[in-house]
């Protein structure tokens, strides 16, 4: 295990052996001959072995000291060797990226995945499609993105965009069924819900022209509690249902599905990238939340 304590007596022993002074070593280490004295007696005394013959006139290393000196040296060498390279991996995207998304928005944005791996080729991503937040927390992910508020302090949460919940259909649905031209004649329709992790199912909420809200509980044809069949059902002419928009952008620019009542339409959740707390932000990570701003925008 890394210990800070005896990283900091290797490097005064090393300075004292190039220096072959305590009292210039501690002056080039910006401490005091004391304490640059006692790091070197504990390391000593930590080896079982003596590493200079101290004498009123001179400080030597023993043959047991010029060892360890070459060996001291070279494993500070590739420390450094290390945070250089960590160093550049913060400067450069690189590395292996975890990130999990919604299905729906995750379904959006795969499409423009070669656009960001053609940019940052050192960068390898891997990606889980859930809409299930408590899957995210149990995964070592790099970023988890959601939508909604979300408290859990072990996340830091970025905000990559703003969202409307929208009614939406099949042109084929609607050739069969026709379309609604208010809120009242949806009570006539089939209605796809969705349930939520809370075990809930997530209510209709619309806009009124008086800019009042109102809600609706209709009764469903079937219910969904994942976001690809949810989707994948109204893209097929099961129904109508209302999701967040930002769920639905690729389907609606296929013509897969149209927008229904546009005037209800309420803002929904933020969509936001969670970053685990504590820790630095790597140059992969950013350069990712700056790819899911500019697709989801």
């Amino acid at each position: 295990m890394f210990q800070q304590a005896l990283l900091n007596e290797i490097v005064a022993f090393i300075a004292v052996a190039e220096y072959g002074s305590f009292t210039l070593a501690a002056a080039s280490l910006n401490s005091t001959k004391s304490g640059t004295g006692k790091a070197v007696k504990k390391l000593e005394a930590e080896l079982g072995l003596k590493l200079f013959n101290r004498t009123t006139r001179s400080v030597r290393l023993t043959e047991e000291g010029k060892i360890f000196l070459d060996a001291a040296k070279s494993a500070l060498e590739t420390i450094n060797e290390a945070k250089l390279l960590l160093d550049s991996r913060k400067a450069e995207p690189a590395g292996r990226l975890r990130v999990n998304l919604p299905v729906g928005i995750g379904r959006n944005i795969v499409g423009a995945l070669k656009e960001f791996t053609q940019k940052y080729p050192k960068v390898t991503l891997e990606l889980s499609l859930t809409d299930r937040f408590e899957d995210a927390v149990q995964g070592e992910w790099d970023i988890v993105v959601r939508i909604g508020e979300l408290d859990d302090s072990s996340f830091i949460a970025k905000t990559l965009c703003q969202t409307k919940r929208i009614l939406c259909a099949s042109p084929e649905y609607l050739a069969r069924k026709g379309t609604p031209e208010s809120l009242e004649e949806l009570r006539n329709h089939d209605a796809i819900m969705y349930r939520l992790h809370t075990g809930k199912l997530r209510t209709w909420v619309f806009e009124k022209g008086d800019g009042s809200r109102t809600e609706m509980s209709p009764s469903p044809l079937a219910i969904f509690s994942d976001g690809r069949s949810f989707i994948d059902s109204v893209i097929a002419g099961l129904g109508i249902a209302q999701t967040y928009d930002k769920a639905l952008a690729l389907p609606m620019r296929k013509g897969e599905l149209v927008e229904l009542l546009p005037e209800t339409a309420i803002p929904g959740s933020p969509v936001s990238a969670l970053i685990p707390s504590g820790r630095a932000m790597p140059a992969k990570t950013k350069v990712f939340i700056e790819f899911l701003k500019k697709q989801l925008e």
